[in-house]
């Protein structure tokens, strides 16, 4: 009993602490939500207060607007009826003066309708006295009237024609003198723009090496080397104490543009042989076949030329390699092109058709056409490759060998002349040394078994290329020596000529590999 009442006593000890806790608890409860219904009430006033403030300044504001835009609309009220009566004012001084105007017309229209009546009242009297003054003249010469107007006629008309005769002749020879001096004029012009280029050497061509080794290379063990390589080429290899160049020596540019292109390329090789050599000579040639078409294209576009045949595109850059008097021919060509130009423009004819006549007026000089001359063979090319009719015509008549049929012939034959005429575009010596290393080239390839040749040293040296499969080692000796014979008949030229015939055979054989994969 006694536990039991202790135990009794002590729950509700605990209860009754948990009662006291638990109404403290409401009471802070209490007292917390009373706080923040105090806080909400605040916050609410003070937004409230301020949505309130907010809503006046934005309403003061508005009201400031409006009385701003009210201003202005005023002043563009004001500004807009100044402008009304300042234009309705300016509409009056208008209709005042169209007023006056048509006032004025009115008086002008009056007094001239007078003059008029004053006018036909006076031509009535100058007709009638023309009549009485007729009849006292036909009564007083005894002639009549119609053979007094004839005579009077053919008197006026004798008079005109002494005057239009004079008047024709002052024409005709100020027009002459203007068309002269027209004439001079622009050909001054056109020889003033022409640079005054001398023409570069047209037989040698230099190569950059990188140190005297390179020579000994070049040259090779007792001068093998360099005796395949003018052998393959067909040029003149000169080397001599100047540093870091070589020289090469040949009057076809095209030979000497490929042994300069095959040298460049075993100086940056390094290996100097006779195989190595004749390679690289063959891919010379390759390189040059290509380049040729570059080149045409590119004289086509430094002229702005439309579109031109392939064909023609390829022979054009041939002219590169084909010299006239120590001339480019292909300079020649487009310096041509650009002066028809100037011409054709001062005379009011189509440019693109004279520079298009000019570019191609001496294509024919690098086809092969015996029986034709170069202008009647580039203008056959012109034609087969569908060039429209005046640039054919120009071309063909550009040495008057046809008739020339447009003005463009005789710009072509203008431009071709001052081109080829102008100080320092041509040698005439180079083209003699020309003509004598071609025609010994010629007298060699005439022989039956000849198979190529070459002059070197400057006409000093021909090296003769034969067949060993069509010429015996006795033919051989018998063909260096009618070489000899014939150029002694044909050349007058006191110059030595060593003739060297060259007969090689070469063989070849390939082992078989042993080797099993």
């Amino acid at each position: 009993m006694t536990m039991d009442f202790e135990i009794f006593d002590i729950n509700s000890i605990i209860l009754g602490v948990m009662a006291m806790c638990l109404f403290a608890e409401c009471i802070i409860l209490f007292v917390r939500v009373s706080s923040l219904k105090n806080k909400m009430r605040i916050e609410s006033e003070k937004i409230r207060t301020d949505e309130r403030l907010k809503y006046e300044k934005k309403s003061n504001e508005l009201e400031m607007l409006l009385k701003e835009r009210e201003i202005e609309m005023k002043s563009e009220y004001e500004d807009l009826l100044s402008m009304a009566k300042t234009a309705k004012r300016e509409q009056d001084e208008k209709l005042s003066l169209l007023d006056s105007q048509m006032r004025n017309a009115r008086f002008a229209k009056e007094r001239a309708e007078a003059e008029y009546a004053r006018y036909l009242a006076a031509k009535e009297e100058n007709r009638k006295a023309t009549e009485l003054y007729r009849h006292k003249l036909s009564t007083i010469a005894n002639i009549d009237t119609e053979s007094i107007q004839k005579e009077a006629k053919a008197e006026v008309y004798r008079k005109c024609l002494e005057e239009l005769e004079l008047y024709k002749a002052e024409t005709l020879d100020g027009k002459k003198r203007e068309i002269d001096s027209q004439a001079k004029r622009i050909l001054i012009d056109s020889m003033q723009r022409i640079l005054p280029q001398v023409p570069q050497s047209a037989t040698v061509s230099m190569v950059k090496i990188p140190d005297d080794a390179m020579k000994g290379k070049i040259i090779g063990k007792e001068g093998r080397n360099i005796r395949s390589f003018e052998s393959e080429t067909g040029t003149t290899l000169i080397i001599d104490e100047t540093p870091d160049f070589v020289y090469l020596s040949s009057f076809n540019p095209v030979r000497r543009e490929i042994a300069k292109i095959a040298l460049e390329m075993l100086v940056a090789d390094g290996r100097v042989s006779p195989t190595t050599i004749e390679a690289t000579v063959e891919k010379a040639r390759k390189e040059i076949e290509n380049k040729i078409t570059d080149i045409g294209s590119e004289a086509i576009a430094r002229l702005g030329v439309g579109r031109v045949h392939p064909d023609i595109v390829a022979t054009l850059g041939k002219l590169a390699f084909h010299f006239s008097l120590n001339q480019n021919t292909l300079e020649h060509s487009i310096e041509t092109a650009r002066i028809a130009g100037m011409i054709a423009a001062e005379v009011d004819c189509d440019s693109s058709i004279a520079i298009r006549a000019g570019l191609f007026h001496d294509i024919g000089k690098v086809l092969s056409e015996a029986s034709l001359s170069h202008a009647q063979a580039g203008a056959e090319m012109l034609k087969k490759c569908g060039e429209q009719s005046e640039v054919v015509n120009a071309v063909e008549a550009h040495h008057s060998e046809v008739v020339a049929e447009t003005i463009y012939a005789a710009i072509i034959q203008l431009a071709d002349t001052l081109s080829a005429t102008r100080m320092g575009a041509r040698m005439e010596a180079t083209e003699g040394y020309i003509r004598r290393m071609n025609m010994l080239e010629q007298i060699a390839m005439s022989f039956e078994g000849v198979s190529n040749a070459y002059v070197l040293q400057s006409g000093k040296e021909l090296r003769v290329i034969v067949s060993p499969d069509s010429v015996s080692d006795i033919s051989a000796r018998e063909i260096a020596g009618k070489i000899k014979t014939k150029i002694e008949e044909v050349s007058d030229s006191s110059v030595p000529v060593k003739i060297t015939l060259i007969r090689e055979v070469r063989y070849s054989e390939t082992t078989m590999s042993n080797y099993n994969a």
